[in-house]
C-alpha cells in the first residue's frame, strides 16, 4: 500500500538510499543479465586517465554517457557499458616527473628506466577509487568490475595486431613509387626521419592533431638579417625570421626560381641589398630611402654563396651557405628570400636534397650547444636570447631591421611549454592513404551538432597528415618492430605468442607472465634469417593510438579466446560522447584505426573468398567504429567564465552531490544541448530543483496524499473521462513521442524542454484544475477517473524520466508503483520505457486547450498590468479569435476560462468592434517607394480615413485613396481601448476585460481575499487538509462584515469551516482596503490549536 509522503525532500539522502537499493538488488547487473539474447545497443566509453581527480566536466560526460544506455536498456536492448582506463603515456609520466622532481629525460636515465617505469605504474590508478565513487555517485551505471586498462598485456597485444595490419598493407601504383623515391617503405606502417613538432620538455614528438590543440598567440621579436655575398663587394642577401634562434643553424638561403629580385642601394650607405621586387613597398619602413640599381631572377641567384652568420656554420666542401631555388618560396611576407635551418619541414627537405650535413645548434633538450660559445647552454625561447642574437648580428653589420610580430605558436598542450620543429626518426601510419575512406565514413556518422561533420572534423580529414604513432618515451605500449642495424630486414610482431616463439628461436625463453613493457622488452633480441641481430625500435606508442583501437582492444582481440564474437557483437558503437576537442583526438583516432582495420579486413576477406565479411567491411557504414557522436562544450562557471584553479572558480562535484543531490546536477547537463557551453553553479542547480524536481515531487505528493486518505487503489479503467482527463492523457502520449523521437536523434535539449513544458501543464493546469475532484468527500465516478488518470500519467512519467533523473524517479517508483503492486519490476530501471499510444491522442483537443491556455495567460497578464487582482471577480470578458469556426470550437471551454480568470460571463467573437477605436497613419517606409513625391498628400488622406476603410484594411483588404491603391502593408493601424475596458492582444487573439465594478463584485472579491488568508493560516498552523475548523474574524468595517455575511456559505465550503463567528475588532490581515483579525481553530481536538493570523 502507499506510504504517506514526507513533507521535506532531502535529495542527497534519497541518493544514498537508492544507491544502497541498487547495490542490494543488483539492479545494474540485472539490467544486462535480464536482457541476455536481446539486441545490443553498443556504447563505447572513452578511457579517462585516473592519475588525476574527476572534475565537473567529467561529470557532464558521465551524465550523458548514462542517459542513453539507461534509455535503451528500458527499451529492451542489452547494453554492456564496459568501463575503460587510459593508463599509458605522457600524462602518467608527467605525474611521475613532478613527484620525482625530474625536468628532462636525463633525469630518467640517472634514476633508471626500470625504476621509472615501476614508479609510473604506481601512479596509474592513484585516483581510481575517487573516479569509481564519483561515477556511482552521479548515478551512472557502468561495468567497473570488468573495466579494460590500456596497460594490460591483452590490450598491448591488440595494439600490436593493429600495427601488424598496417605493416601488411602496402601502397601501389604511383603512390608506391613516390614513397620509394622518398626513401620510405611502401607499407602503411613505415619509418621516416623528418622534421616534426617536438617537445624539449618531454623529449618526444607529437602528432599533428596533438599540435593542433596547443597553439597560443605570442608576440615575438623578429629580425631582418643581411647575408654578405662572397665575391661581391657590399652586396647582401636579405631574409626575415620570426624565430631568431634558428639563425644559429642557418645553412642556406632559398629563393623562388621565377621571382624577380631587385638590387637596391640605400641612401644611408653604399651597401646593396637583394630583395624581392614585390616586397619593396611593404618593406619601406625597414629599408628607408633607396634606389633600384638592377634586377635578377631567382634562377640567376641560385648557387650564389655568402659568408656564414656564425663561425660554426662554416662547412667547407659542402653547399652550405649558398642560395638554392625552391617553389615553396613566395612574396607574401618577409623579403622574398627565406633563411634555411633544419628546424622546418621545407627547410629540412631542401637541405637534405642539397646534401648539406645536418647542423643542430639547438639540441633535443632545447638548449644551445657548447660549440656556439656566445649563447651556449641557453634555452631556445629563453627571454633575452633573441635580443642577444640581434646585438651580435648588429655588431657584425648584419642586422637590417627588427619588429614585433604577433602570431600563433605551438605549445605542448599537456605541459604548456613551447614546442620546436626538430628532425627526428619516428614511425607513421599512412593516414593519407586512408583519407578517402575516412571522408566517406564521416558522411555516415550522426554528428551532434551536425556542422561538425563537414566543418571542424571534415576539414581536418581533408587535410589529414600521416600519423606519427610513436613516442620517444618510456611508459607506453612498446612498438613491436625489430630491425637489423642497417635496416635491411625488419619484422613486426603481432602477439605475445608470436614474440615468445621468435624469442625462443633466437635462444631466449620468456616467462609466460612476462611483462612486455620497457625496459624488459628492449632486452629481447631476435635473429634475422641470416642470423644477424634484430633489436627493437626504441619507441613506445602514442596513447591516442591505444585509445583509438579500444573497440577491439577492450576485448584483447584477436589474441584472447572468445574475443572474435565479442568484438563483432559490439561493433560499431551506436553512440559515443566526448568534448569537441576530441575531433583532434579520440574521435579522429577511432576513425583512423577503424578505417585501417576495415581496409585490412577487406583485403583478407577477398583473399579468403569470405563474401559475408567482404559485404560487411566494404560497407562505408562499418568503416567508422561509431555511428553517432555528441560533441560537448565547456562547463563554465555561473558568470560564464572558464573554470580554472587560478580563478578559484573550480567546483568539487562530490560536494555538490552531498549538498543538492545528483539529479539536479544531471539535469543541468540535459536542459540545454551539450554542444553549447553552459553555465554551472549553485544557483543553476537550485533552478533545476525548482523547474523539474519539485514539480515532479509535488505532483507525486499531491496524488499520494489524497490516495492515502481515500485508500485508493488502481482498478478498472474509468468508463468515462472528462475532457481535462482526455487532454492530459493526450499531452502525456505526445510527450512520450517527442522525448523518444528526440532521444533517438540524440537531441537531449529538445527532449528536456518537452519534459519541462509537460510538467508545467501537469502541475499548473491539470492538477490545479482538478483539485476539487480530489478534495470532494463523495467517491463518485468522476473522482475515480481523476485518480486513475493522474496515476496513469505519474506512473508513466516516472519511467519516462528515469534515464534523466535516476534517483528521485526510483524513490517515487518504489512507493507509487511497488507500493501498489509487489509484482512490478524491482526497480524503475528494470521496467520498460513508455510507448506512445496514438489511439489516445486527440490533436484537436490539444489545439483547443492550447488556445484556452493562451487566453488565460493573456488575461492574467492583462490583470497584472492593470493591477486587477485575480481574486477580484469581473463581470465580463470578450475573447476575440479571428479564425473561422472558433466560436463553436471554443464554446465548451468558456466555463474553464471564466473560472481561471474569475469573470462571470465570456463572449467569443471574431473581431474587436466596440472594444477599441481604430485610427490609421501611413507606413512611410513602405508607402514612400510607391507614391514618391505625393507622400505628404497621401499620408494626410490616410489619417482622415473612415472607420469602414480602416476596418477593411484591418481585415486584409485593399482600398483606393487619392487614386492610389493601398494595401494593409502601406498603413499602420492603431488601436485604443474604450473607457471601461482593459484590452490586450498577442497578435493572434485579443482579450478585453470589462473593468466596471458593482457592489456584488466588490463583496465577492473581499470574500475571496479572506478565504486566501484563512487558507494561509491553516497551512501555517500545520493543519491536515482534512481538518475541519472554526473561524473567529474581527473587523471594524461594515462593508467587509456585510460581504462576509453575503458569502458565508462560500467561505465555509472553501475552508472546511464548521463555524464562522464575526466580531468587532481589527488585526494585521487585509482584504481590499479593510483590516481584520483572524483566529482559526481545529474543531477535531479537545483543546483547540489556535493560529493568530
Amino acid at each position: 500500500m502507499l506510504k504517506p509522503v514526507s513533507e521535506k525532500l532531502h535529495l542527497p539522502a534519497v541518493d544514498h538510499e537508492i544507491l544502497k537499493l541498487w547495490e542490494e538488488r543488483k539492479v545494474f547487473e540485472r539490467s544486462i543479465s535480464e536482457r541476455e539474447g536481446k539486441q545490443d545497443f553498443v556504447f563505447f566509453d572513452g578511457p579517462p586517465g585516473t592519475n588525476g581527480l574527476p572534475h565537473i566536466g567529467h561529470m557532464m560526460q558521465s551524465a550523458l554517457k548514462d542517459l542513453w544506455p539507461r534509455y535503451k536498456t528500458m527499451q529492451g536492448y542489452r547494453v554492456l557499458r564496459k568501463a575503460g582506463w587510459d593508463t599509458h603515456g605522457l600524462p602518467i609520466e608527467l605525474t611521475a616527473d613532478k613527484e620525482l622532481g625530474f625536468t628532462s629525460k636525463l633525469d630518467v636515465q640517472k634514476y633508471g628506466e626500470q625504476e621509472y617505469v615501476d614508479y609510473c605504474r604506481t601512479t596509474v590508478f592513484r585516483f581510481k577509487r575517487e573516479w569509481e565513487v564519483a561515477i556511482r555517485r552521479i548515478g551512472r551505471f557502468l561495468d567497473l568490475e570488468n573495466a579494460y586498462a590500456t596497460y594490460e598485456p591483452y590490450y598491448i597485444q591488440s595494439d600490436w595486431w593493429t600495427l601488424k595490419q598496417a605493416w601488411n598493407l602496402e601502397l601501389d601504383g604511383e603512390a608506391r613509387d613516390r614513397a620509394l623515391r622518398l626513401g620510405q617503405s611502401p607499407r602503411y606502417l613505415y619509418k621516416d626521419y623528418r622534421v616534426m613538432a617536438y617537445s624539449p620538455r618531454t623529449g618526444t614528438t607529437l602528432s599533428n592533431f596533438e599540435v593542433a590543440q596547443g597553439y597560443q598567440e605570442v608576440t615575438d621579436l623578429t629580425l631582418f638579417v643581411k647575408f654578405k655575398v662572397v665575391g661581391e663587394e657590399n652586396l647582401y642577401l636579405t631574409a626575415w625570421t620570426t624565430t631568431p634562434w634558428t639563425l644559429l643553424s642557418n645553412l642556406a638561403v632559398a629563393c623562388g626560381p621565377n621571382i624577380e629580385y631587385s638590387i637596391i642601394e640605400r641612401a644611408e650607405n653604399d651597401k646593396r641589398l637583394i630583395v624581392a621586387t614585390a616586397r619593396l613597398e611593404a618593406l619601406k619602413p625597414i629599408l628607408g630611402d633607396y634606389r633600384v640599381v638592377g634586377t635578377r631572377t631567382g634562377k640567376d641567384l641560385e648557387g650564389m654563396r655568402y659568408e656564414p652568420l656564425f663561425d660554426w656554420l662554416n662547412l667547407p666542401g659542402t653547399r652550405a651557405c649558398s642560395v638554392v631555388c625552391d617553389d615553396y618560396v613566395t612574396t607574401e611576407d618577409g623579403t622574398g628570400l627565406v633563411h634555411l635551418a633544419n628546424y622546418g619541414e621545407d627547410d629540412f627537405r631542401i637541405l637534405r636534397k642539397m646534401e648539406i650535413p645536418v647542423v643542430l645548434t639547438v639540441d633535443a633538450n632545447g638548449l644551445v650547444g657548447e660549440h656556439a660559445k656566445p649563447f651556449a647552454g641557453r634555452e631556445f625561447r629563453e627571454e633575452g636570447l633573441d635580443v642577444d642574437i640581434l646585438k651580435y648580428l648588429q655588431a657584425k653589420g648584419l642586422l637590417l631591421g627588427k619588429e614585433k610580430y604577433t602570431h600563433t605558436y605551438p605549445f605542448d598542450y599537456r605541459t604548456k611549454t613551447p614546442l620546436m620543429y626538430f628532425p627526428r626518426p619516428a614511425w607513421f601510419i599512412r593516414a593519407t592513404a586512408l583519407r578517402d575512406m575516412m571522408l566517406e565514413a564521416n558522411q555516415h556518422i550522426g554528428w551532434k551538432p551536425e556542422h561538425v561533420r563537414d566543418g571542424r572534423f571534415g576539414n581536418w580529414l581533408e587535410n589529414v597528415q600521416d600519423w606519427n604513432v610513436t613516442r620517444e618515451r618510456y611508459w607506453g605500449s612498446p612498438l613491436p618492430v625489430w630491425m637489423t642495424e642497417d635496416g635491411s630486414e625488419a619484422i613486426c610482431v603481432e602477439s605475445l605468442e608470436e614474440l615468445h616463439k621468435l624469442a625462443h628461436e633466437s635462444g631466449m625463453d620468456l616467462a609466460r607472465d612476462w611483462d612486455p613493457h620497457k625496459p624488459a622488452i628492449d632486452k629481447v633480441i631476435l635473429r634475422a634469417k641470416d642470423g644477424r641481430e634484430m633489436r627493437r625500435e626504441n619507441f613506445v606508442l602514442d596513447s591516442w593510438f591505444n585509445a583509438g583501437l579500444m573497440p577491439w582492444g577492450q576485448f584483447g582481440y584477436p589474441a584472447e579466446p572468445g574475443s572474435e564474437d565479442l568484438f563483432m557483437s559490439q561493433y560499431p558503437a551506436d553512440f559515443i560522447s566526448e568534448g569537441q576537442d576530441q575531433t583532434r583526438g579520440w574521435f579522429y583516432t577511432l576513425l583512423a584505426c577503424s578505417c585501417l582495420i576495415a581496409k585490412a579486413k577487406m583485403v583478407e576477406a577477398k583473399k579468403a573468398g569470405d563474401q559475408k565479411a567482404v559485404g560487411f567491411w566494404s560497407n562505408p557504414v562499418n568503416w567508422s567504429s561509431y555511428k553517432n557522436v555528441i560533441c560537448t562544450e565547456l562547463v563554465l562557471d555561473s558568470k560564464g567564465q572558464k573554470m580554472s584553479k587560478s580563478l578559484g572558480n573550480v567546483v568539487d562535484p562530490m560536494l555538490l552531490f552531498e549538498k543538492f543531490g545528483a539529479d539536479p546536477v544531471r539535469w543541468i547537463f540535459f536542459a540545454t544541448n551539450p554542444w553549447l557551453a553552459k553555465r554551472f553553479g549553485e544557483e543553476e542547480i537550485r533552478e533545476a530543483v525548482r523547474s523539474v524536481i519539485l514539480p515532479l515531487w509535488n505532483c507525486y505528493s499531491f496524488f499520494v496524499t489524497y490516495a492515502v486518505i481515500d485508500e485508493w487503489k488502481p482498478g478498472q479503467a474509468p468508463s468515462e473521462r472528462t475532457e481535462l482527463d482526455q487532454w492530459i492523457l493526450s499531452e502525456y502520449n505526445r510527450l512520450i513521442s517527442e522525448v523518444t523521437s528526440n532521444l533517438d536523434q540524440y537531441d537531449v535539449g529538445k527532449a528536456s524542454q518537452a519534459i519541462l513544458s509537460f510538467l508545467d501543464e501537469l502541475t499548473n493546469w491539470y492538477i490545479r484544475r482538478s483539485r476539487r475532484r480530489f478534495w470532494k468527500s463523495e467517491s463518485d465516478a468522476d473522482k475515480h477517473a481523476a485518480y486513475a488518470t493522474l496515476y496513469e500519467v505519474l506512473e508513466g512519467l516516472v519511467r519516462l524520466l528515469a534515464p534523466f533523473l535516476p534517483f528521485i524517479t526510483e524513490h517515487i517508483y518504489q512507493n507509487l508503483v511497488r507500493g501498489l503492486d509487489v509484482n512490478a519490476p524491482e526497480s524503475v530501471h528494470l521496467s520498460s520505457y513508455p510507448v506512445a499510444d496514438e489511439r489516445v491522442r486527440n490533436r484537436n483537443l490539444e489545439v483547443q486547450m492550447a488556445r484556452v491556455q493562451e487566453a488565460v495567460s493573456l488575461a492574467r497578464a492583462l490583470r497584472e498590468e492593470r493591477k486587477l487582482k485575480v481574486r477580484q471577480p469581473l463581470q465580463r470578458m470578450t475573447w476575440v479569435v479571428p479564425e473561422a469556426g472558433a466560436e463553436t470550437e471554443l464554446a465548451p471551454y468558456v466555463w474553464l476560462v471564466a473560472d481561471e480568470i474569475n469573470v462571470k460571463e465570456i463572449e467569443i467573437r471574431s473581431n474587436d468592434a466596440g472594444l477599441v477605436t481604430l485610427s490609421a497613419k501611413a507606413n512611410f517606409k513602405v508607402l514612400g517607394k510607391k507614391v514618391g513625391a505625393r507622400m505628404k498628400e497621401i499620408a494626410s488622406l490616410i489619417e482622415q480615413l473612415s472607420k469602414e476603410h480602416i476596418v477593411a484594411l484591418d481585415g486584409g483588404n485593399n482600398i483606393s485613396v487619392g487614386g492610389v491603391e493601398l494595401t494593409p502593408e502601406d498603413v499602420l493601424i492603431r488601436r485604443e481601448e474604450l473607457e471601461g475596458y482593459a484590452v490586450q492582444s498577442d497578435g493572434h487573439m485579443t482579450i478585453a476585460l470589462d473593468t466596471h465594478m458593482t457592489p456584488e463584485l466588490v463583496a465577492e472579491g473581499l470574500a475571496r481575499e479572506v478565504v486566501h488568508s484563512i487558507q494561509s493560516a491553516r497551512k501555517d498552523a500545520g493543519f491536515e487538509i482534512t481538518d475541519r475548523i472554526s473561524i473567529e474574524l474581527a473587523t471594524e468595517s461594515q462593508e467587509l462584515t456585510e460581504a462576509l455575511k453575503q458569502f458565508e456559505d462560500y467561505i465555509c465550503r472553501e475552508t472546511l469551516c464548521l463555524e464562522l463567528v464575526l466580531t468587532h475588532g481589527t488585526g494585521d490581515q487585509k482584504a481590499g482596503d479593510y483590516d481584520f483579525g483572524l483566529i482559526v481553530s481545529r474543531r477535531s481536538e479537545e483543546s483547540n490549536i489556535l493560529t493568530q493570523a
